[in-house]
C-alpha cells in the first residue's frame, strides 16, 4: 500500500514507483507499468500469479528482460505477444490494439505511397478506442512508436 494521500494508479490502485530502478539485465532505466499490463500480456502460466508492483518495462532492444521489479523479472519468452522493439525479425508489432507492424506499414507504403494505417490509429486514439495500457507491453500509447517508424519509411521511400 502506500502512505495516505499518495497518488494511486486509476486502473489498479497501485502506488507508482518514485525512484528510478535499473534493469537487472542491462542496467537501463525502466518505465513504470501497471500490474494489469503484466497480467494481460504474460503467458497463462505466469499471468495468474503476478505479484503487485511496482513493475518496470525495459525498453532496451538488446535486453531479454521485459518486466522487472522487487518481486522478480519476466523475459520475452514469458509473454504471449512479441515485443516489437525487442524483435529483430518480422513481424515486429507496433500497434497492438489494431494489429499493425513495422512490416505492414512498409507494405502499405510500397503498395499505395500512403500510410493510411497511421491516420486510422491516430483517429482511434483520439476517439479513445485503444487499450494500449494493457495491449502494449510498454503499457504506453503506441502512437509515438508508429509515427517514428512511419517517418523512417517515408524518408527511405
Amino acid at each position: 500500500m502506500g502512505e495516505p494521500g499518495q497518488p494511486r494508479c486509476d486502473c489498479c490502485g497501485e502506488v507508482p514507483a518514485a525512484e528510478a530502478a535499473p534493469c537487472p539485465g542491462c542496467g537501463g532505466a525502466g518505465r513504470v507499468v501497471g500490474t494489469p499490463t503484466l497480467r494481460a500480456l504474460l503467458a497463462p502460466r505466469w499471468a495468474s500469479e503476478v505479484p503487485r508492483g511496482p513493475w518496470r518495462f525495459c525498453a532496451s532492444p538488446a535486453c531479454d528482460l521485459v518486466y522487472f521489479g522487487p518481486a522478480g523479472t519476466y523475459r520475452k519468452d514469458q509473454l504471449r505477444v512479441r515485443v516489437g522493439l525487442k524483435e529483430t525479425e518480422a513481424p515486429r508489432p507496433l500497434c497492438y490494439c489494431f494489429g499493425h507492424s513495422a512490416e505492414s506499414l512498409r507494405a502499405d507504403w510500397q503498395a499505395t505511397g500512403r500510410l493510411d494505417a497511421v491516420e486510422e490509429i491516430r483517429a482511434a486514439v483520439k476517439e479513445g478506442r485503444c487499450r494500449c495500457d494493457v495491449e502494449n507491453p510498454s503499457g504506453a500509447c503506441c502512437l509515438g512508436d508508429v509515427l517514428k517508424v512511419a517517418g523512417a519509411i517515408q524518408r527511405r521511400g
